[in-house]
This record gives C-alpha cells, structure tokens and sequence, in this order.
C-alpha cells in the first residue's frame, strides 16, 4: 500500500492547531464544550479511545482530531494522539515530525512501539505519525498487536484518540473503532453528503460502534 503523503499548506496547519494557537477564540471554545460534552457523556474507564473519522476524506477530521486532543490536553489529560489514517498521514506535518518510526512500525515490530512516541511542544499531549508504508498495513488496525498497543497505552494515558481515515473509503476504520470506546463522526457543512453521512453512520452502528456523537464542521454563521 503506498501512502498518498502530500504537505499541507501552511494555513492548515495553523487551523490543525487553532485550540493552542488561539486559546481565547470561539472556535477553541467550541472545542471545550466538545470536550466537556465527552466527558460528561460518559465515565472516563468507559471512554478511554476515540476514533475521529467521517464518511469521506476531505471533510476536517484531522483538525478535529488535533483540537480536541489539545481541548484534553489543556484540561490535564494525558493525551496519546494517534495518526491511524495510514493511507494518507497527515500529522507529522502538523507537529514537524518525521513520518517513520511511527504506528505501522510499532505494530508490525519492527520498533518498539514506545519508541515512536513523541512528545508534542504542548503540555500533555503526545503523538504517534502514521509510520512507514508496508504491506497489507491497514489489516494492522484490527490485529493483535494493536490490542496490546491499546492496553499498554490506556495504562500510560488517560486518553487515545486516533485520526482514522474515512468510513467509506477505508474499511479499517470500523475495525480500529470496534476496539476503542467510540466514535466520533465529523460531517463538513456544505460538503458531506447527507446520503455519504447517514451511510457512515449506519456502517459504524451495524459494527456495535458506540457512536459517542458528531461534529459539524465549518459551519458558516
């Protein structure tokens, strides 16, 4: 599988971290409530991984992904941010990292998964990049290695959360959900399909996905 890696544009990026970049904006507060709305949802034993996905690419789930790991993050949480949208990575242009050693590397043991974690420039927060492209490393989503991973990370972190890669495009993503506490579906204003969203969201409750809600992006007031 070869990854279709491509930089982002500057911009993007700066949006990728508007929650720390921007702490008193409307939209970081947007992000808390998010926050706050998943933490009163539910118990933290009962919410400890997240999967950030949405029925089709382009539709914001990585800026979602960031700003919500950093909301967490500025609340005190240990946060493990996670690159799992291993067709097309996307995170380690948004924190300077290299692509490899990443989650692919870990799960595959060719490193020690510790060892692909790095500690972000803001307080509590940690990330994984997407690795190297191997074969067949989208069936590393849903092996045994990534439960052990998710065991040994929920001992060292309060909280998980993975950029996957669409619903539709990318049928690993369920799996990887299956495993973690829930979901979140990002649906992009003006964008997303309703047919596309509704589809998503039918996949991922016919897999027993908790669907722990979603979240509209780029809404226009």
């Amino acid at each position: 599988m070869a990854h279709r890696e491509r930089k982002p544009e500057e911009g993007s990026i700066n949006a990728c971290l508007i929650a720390h970049n921007n702490t008193q904006s409307a939209i970081t507060d947007q992000y808390r409530a998010i926050r706050n709305n998943i933490r009163f949802s539910s118990s933290s034993e009962e919410l400890s991984s997240l999967v950030v996905t949405s029925s089709s690419e382009g539709e914001g789930k990585s800026t979602v992904a960031v700003n919500l790991a950093i909301s967490f993050a500025q609340h005190g949480s240990r946060v493990l941010l996670v690159d799992a949208n291993i067709r097309n990575p996307n995170l380690n242009h948004v924190f300077n990292l290299k692509l490899w050693p990443g989650l692919t590397d870990g799960l595959a043991n060719h490193i020690d998964i510790l060892e692909t974690i790095h500690q972000s420039n803001i307080e509590n927060l940690s990330v994984i990049p997407g690795g190297s492209s191997i074969p067949n490393a989208a069936d590393l989503l849903d092996s045994w290695a990534m439960k052990t991973f998710l065991e040994l990370a929920r001992n060292r972190y309060d909280i998980i959360i993975f950029d996957g890669s669409s619903v539709l495009e990318s049928p690993e993503t369920i799996a990887l959900a299956r495993r973690c506490s829930g979901a979140i579906l990002v649906v992009k204003s003006g964008t997303t399909q309703q047919k596309n969203a509704l589809e998503a969201k039918r996949l991922l409750e016919f897999a027993n996905v908790k669907l722990v809600g979603a979240v509209l992006n780029r809404k226009k007031k």
